[in-house]
């Protein structure tokens, strides 16, 4: 039996534009509609984004993020106006998911969430009523607070003070340690470049002692393309080889570069955290803390190819705890085990560690994993599996892109 890899799939509803876009025109042509009898009288927050100004509505705030996407301005044009303007609508988990869905920048989505925790909005200001409340949630985006301006854009007003990155820190500072894991957390699975990595598996079996042995080494070419990993065999057992990755059989592990990390953190979860202790671990003094993700609102997949070929899945739940680093706010590591897995499926126990810390790629810093290990256990077969990943010579993938709108 060929036992292959865990899978976290991150399923979240994507709005589509189409729908977005159609709301829109009918709201610019009911603004546009005269004669007798007069339409009914707008919100006033859609008759300011309409006509440019006061602060942003909703809709109108997703507008702003479609002309963005459609290359009407610049990301850098769209955070002076956002910032100019202010918002007339709760940021909510769901309003930044819908950002995110529609291909948001990530430093416009940071720019969302520093307003939202703001103590006051840019004049002209909204109602008290449509005042925003802090989210429960932070997800961020992928750019610095402070995005590089672009050549062809002028300099921003000398009225305008650009975002720092201490304005960002003393935000995050006031809020839960968990929080900020969170965000830290979202906004690296966000930036993640498009990269090589080698990876070596020690690939290990249970004995009928109890002891692991060793059974074979492979060394894998990891390629990350726009999230999609792509795994090359390059040797087993230090031997060059032309066999492929998913033909060697046994139990295999790809890297899962930010699902793993971000998924206990997304609002779809809706994981439990607990505080269990502060300890030392790595040199750092972090705080661990317990999660629980209930399967029904998982997204967390077993996958079994049975020896006919037949892939075999099932969704699980799955528990464990986080080790967050006291000084960067970031996950040093994550442990989670599967939960209610069925009687009767081939694995009966799953579990998996990753540990995480900066490596830099042509020069700039990404939170990724060092090293990590799998264990797979299948009491029907009496087998039991046991993977240990090292993850080193990070570099730029450069492939040929083509986006096609």
């Amino acid at each position: 039996m060929a036992v292959h890899p865990i899978r976290l799939k991150l399923f979240l509803a994507v709005a589509g534009l189409m729908l977005l876009t159609s709301h829109t025109l009918r709201a610019t042509s009911v603004a546009r509609t005269g004669g007798t009898p007069p339409a009914p009288q707008r919100p006033r927050s859609v008759e300011a984004s309409e006509n440019q100004t006061g602060p942003l509505s909703e809709v109108a705030f997703y507008r702003l993020v479609q002309r963005v996407r459609q290359g009407q301005i610049t990301t850098d044009a769209a955070i002076r106006e956002l910032r100019q303007r202010g918002i007339a609508f709760e940021v909510t988990d769901e309003v930044l998911d819908r950002a995110r869905q529609l291909g948001a920048p990530g430093a416009l989505i940071t720019v969302l969430v520093e307003l939202a925790f703001a103590p006051s909005q840019p004049s002209p200001k909204p109602s008290p009523t449509a005042r925003p409340k802090p989210t429960r949630t932070i997800p961020s985006g992928s750019a610095p607070a402070t995005p590089e301006p672009a050549r062809d854009q002028e300099d921003p007003p000398d009225n305008e003070p650009p975002a720092s990155s201490e304005d960002e820190t003393a935000r995050l500072s006031q809020l839960p340690l968990i929080e900020q894991a969170r965000f830290h957390a979202l906004r690296s699975a966000d930036d993640l470049p498009d990269f090589i990595v080698t990876q070596t598996i020690r690939r290990m079996v249970r004995d009928g002692r109890g002891q692991w042995q060793t059974r074979d080494t492979l060394e894998t070419e990891v390629r990350v393309e726009g999230g999609r990993e792509r795994v090359e065999l390059l040797s087993i057992n230090g031997r060059a080889t032309q066999r492929r990755y998913e033909d060697v059989g046994g139990a295999t592990s790809v890297g899962d570069f930010s699902g793993q990390l971000a998924a206990p953190f997304l609002p779809s979860t809706n994981t439990r955290f607990r505080e269990a202790k502060r300890e030392r671990y790595r040199g750092r003094l972090c705080r661990v803390y317990d999660f629980v993700v209930p399967r029904a609102t998982s997204g967390y997949t077993l996958t079994v190819r049975l020896s006919d070929g037949t892939p075999q899945r099932i969704q699980v739940g799955y528990q464990g705890s986080l080790w967050i680093d006291e000084a960067t706010k970031r996950v040093l590591r994550i442990e989670h085990t599967a939960t209610d897995i069925p009687p009767g499926f081939p694995m009966s126990q799953v579990e998996s560690a990753v540990d995480y810390d900066w490596v830099t790629i042509l020069g700039k810093n990404y939170w990724m994993p060092l090293t990590a290990e799998t264990i797979q256990v299948s009491d029907a077969y009496r087998q039991a599996f046991r993977n240990v990943s090292e993850f080193r010579n990070y570099r730029k993938f450069e492939g040929d892109v083509k986006i096609i709108e």
